[in-house]
């Protein structure tokens, strides 16, 4: 094992050595340990002939020096009076030291030598501290190129990094492992945030890209930025902690099918109650404004939009978005404050082939993800892609449409969800414009065991384990790295590893990693997953399977080949799969066939969930159209649209018989039904024929009662084990709604063993 003592990965796979491997940093140390431990005592030395300029600043030293390592300067001073920096310039600031002033720098980099601010002499982020003024700024960067920002927490201030662009073009401009806290007070444009006079920010943001210059009077021939990353980005009780936003879309103008800012990298973001510091104004913890081709994983953002909002919350306000994908992340617990939406995910406006895919979304007080109709004439979301996600106990449902401006199109597939009111919530509009194919329900969310979620620091815990194939047996990982939250073979070799989000393997074709899941109780389960590679810049790939009981189940085909560059990589959905007690599935990972492991960072973060164990019929309504087999008989008509089934009764015995020859099994008495009765009449019911005894009639009925000109859906459990004709196998349902002229609006039956 060549690499185990000494390397260790950076978030975007990058290998890493260190000289400490018990005392690093969260989440990895910087890029520059890279070289630390190669060059040992002596780096700086070296390092300073590659660059043009290194000026160290102390801003605890008593007096200023003259910039250099053992006399540095105490204040920005020299810096902002140098003002534009030349390529290979390096500004280095203490290490755990705290610095209050704004930081004004521009300057070009290049492909070999970038510009870079960054901390020296610890492990400690360097802060830049300011005075809690909305006027006050971090650092204030002006039309840079080749620049990277590294080891700093910055906090207390109206913006924390201010990106300003007055010309297009520009290229390679990389943030990496930043802490942004307490970054509030311009909302919409207020204060110094004003385009005439201040800095053109709309909200407060740790990181924020604008510009003054780009309308559509004087559009960019071309994108403003290129090649962005965003790479172990912490944010706490920020407005915003990233905002790509042009003054909310007003300087965002580039002819040429370009976008403001196109290939754009996020990962491993960490944004937790951002919530402006308990003021107001909360719309958001991330915008994204004028981006083409962004890729987001392996993230975590948690109780954003945290204060009200008049104009509504978002964790992700999004417009003018295309070709992009939001895939193996968490967006969760946006909480209620009163405001308008509430959700993860806001589809604002004129968006297109923007895919949300193999994510977590839950506990959001809202819906998972809304896509609005409301601009007219300025555009629409359009070939929206929400695939493989899980969807647990949003307040208003898993999705959301409102506004009739346009009629958004797009594909909503092979989610799982479980929600206590709606799967698609129709806020005066529908879904005519998606297609909508294989989302299952999931009764108990407890049923649900998703991998990144649940992951943590005790083997087994949730019925996850991480382990590793030797070549000869496997056995579980024996050391969890707390402070890189990693699970590796002990406290000094750290590949394998196996991370929230991802895994790395050792070298060698019969090596293997994996996360397993044991099947706590038999029954059906679906898989739900995404395999893509983190780390793009070499290597020759990583082979995936899934396995139970050490049967590879997925591809049925072979192993899945994921090239070294891919970071799209391929859907490991799975359903229908059977489960005894015990069972152990594997999602594993091996080296590419050269066994070269050294970019072989790969995210999965794949989702098991029982579903037929308890279920053995449901209807969903998801297609429109398709009334899955129900019948209008007496006194009825019907329709499916926006996944829901509307039921109108002409009459006082309105009835709709289901699909024949069920071959349902008695166990499952349980029939549950979620609804929204319109009229006054609150009696419903349900009757059944059986194998055995084929007529309907009252003696196989039961009555359940329900609310009266409801406004929101309620699910309702009947139990027709109570009913003594509920024998042997059920061959067919009747449902009589109501028992008066009206209608009601169904999203969903089924057939359960548990209630």
């Amino acid at each position: 094992m060549t690499l185990g003592p000494t390397v260790a990965f950076q978030p975007d796979g990058t290998p890493m050595f260190r000289t400490n491997p018990v005392h690093r940093k969260k989440a990895f140390l910087l890029k520059a340990a890279l070289f630390a431990f190669v060059l040992g005592c002596c780096m700086f030395v070296l390092t300073a002939k590659a660059h043009a300029a290194d000026y160290y600043v102390d801003c605890s030293a008593g007096t200023n020096g003259s910039g250099t390592q053992v006399s540095p300067y105490n204040s920005f001073n020299a810096i902002n009076g140098i003002g534009t920096l030349s390529a290979g310039d390096r500004v280095l600031l203490k290490s755990g030291v705290t610095c209050n002033q704004q930081m004004t720098v521009a300057g070009q980099g290049n492909s070999s030598n970038y510009i870079t601010i960054d901390s020296y002499g610890g492990t400690a982020k360097a802060k830049i501290i300011r005075s809690g003024s909305q006027a006050d700024r971090a650092i204030k960067l002006t039309n840079p190129s080749y620049w990277k920002i590294n080891n700093l927490e910055i906090g207390s201030a109206g913006t924390g990094i201010l990106v300003t662009f007055s010309t297009a073009g520009h290229e390679d401009l990389s943030f990496t492992n930043l802490y942004f806290h307490d970054i509030y007070g311009i909302h919409q444009g207020s204060g110094s945030g004003n385009d005439s006079t201040g800095d053109a920010i709309w909200n407060s943001a740790g990181i924020e890209f604008t510009s003054k210059t780009f309308t559509s009077s004087n559009p960019a021939s071309t994108y403003i930025v290129n090649n962005v990353t965003f790479d172990t980005i912490e944010g706490y009780h920020n407005l915003d902690t990233i905002s790509i936003d042009w003054y909310n879309s007003g300087y965002m103008n580039v002819s040429g099918g370009h976008k403001a800012a196109e290939h754009v990298l996020m990962n491993n973001l960490n944004f937790h109650n951002d919530n402006a510091g308990g003021g107001t104004g909360c719309d958001d913890g991330m915008r994204l404004t004028s981006v083409r081709y962004l890729t987001l994983i392996n993230s975590n953002l948690d109780g954003e939009g945290g204060c009200h909002s008049d104009t509504g919350t978002a964790a992700i306000y999004i417009a003018f978005v295309s070709d992009s994908y939001i895939m193996n992340s968490m967006f969760q617990n946006v909480p209620n404050t009163s405001s308008p939406d509430m959700v993860a995910f806001d589809y604002e406006c004129c968006t297109d082939n923007l895919q949300i895919n193999n994510n977590y979304i839950a506990g959001n007080a809202g819906a998972g993800i809304s896509y609005l109709a409301i601009h007219p004439g300025l555009g629409l979301e359009t070939n929206s892609v929400a695939a493989g996600n899980i969807f647990i106990n949003n307040g208003s449902g898993s999705f959301r449409r409102a506004g009739n401006s346009d009629t958004p199109s797009g594909t909503i597939r092979d989610n799982l969800y479980s929600e206590p009111n709606n799967f698609l919530y129709q806020d005066g509009a529908n879904y005519s414009g998606f297609t909508l194919t294989n989302n299952i329900p999931i009764t108990n969310a407890a049923g649900i065991y998703h991998s990144a979620k649940q992951f943590g620091s005790s083997q087994g815990a949730s019925n996850w384990t991480y382990k590793s194939y030797n070549g000869t047996a496997w056995s579980n990982l024996g050391y969890y790295d707390a402070a890189g939250s990693i699970w590796q073979p002990s406290s000094t070799v750290n590949v394998p590893q196996v991370s929230q989000f991802g895994m790395h393997p050792e070298p060698g074709g019969g090596k293997i990693i994996a996360r397993a899941w044991t099947a706590p109780v038999a029954g059906t389960v679906s898989i739900r997953g995404r395999v893509l590679k983190t780390a793009i810049q070499g290597g020759d790939g990583v082979i995936a399977r899934i396995t139970k009981n050490g049967t590879r189940i997925w591809p049925s085909g072979g192993d899945r080949t994921v090239a070294y560059n891919d970071r799209f990589g391929y859907e490991s959905n799975l359903d229908g799969v059977t489960v005894a007690a015990g069972d152990e599935i594997r999602f594993e990972i091996t080296s590419g066939a050269a066994g070269d492991n050294v970019y072989d960072s790969v995210s999965w973060s794949p989702a098991v969930a029982y579903t037929a164990s308890s279920i053995a019929a449901q209807w969903d309504f998801n297609t429109a159209g398709n009334k899955e087999g129900w019948s209008d008989t007496n006194q009825i008509g019907s329709s499916v649209s926006g996944g829901i089934w509307t039921l109108t009764s002409t009459g006082g015995d309105p009835y709709t018989i289901g699909p024949n020859n069920l071959n349902v099994a008695a166990s499952y008495r349980y029939i549950k039904i979620k609804l929204k009765n319109n009229t006054t009449d609150t009696g419903g019911k349900f009757f059944f024929i059986t194998n055995a005894d084929g007529t309907y009639n009252e003696a196989k009925s039961k009555t359940f009662t329900t609310g009266a000109s409801m406004g929101g859906y309620t699910e309702y459990t009947i139990d027709m084990g109570t009913v003594a004709g509920w024998t042997g196998t059920i061959k067919q349902l009747r449902f009589d709604p109501i028992s008066t002229t009206g209608t009601m609006n169904v999203d969903y039956i089924l057939l359960s063993n548990t209630p």
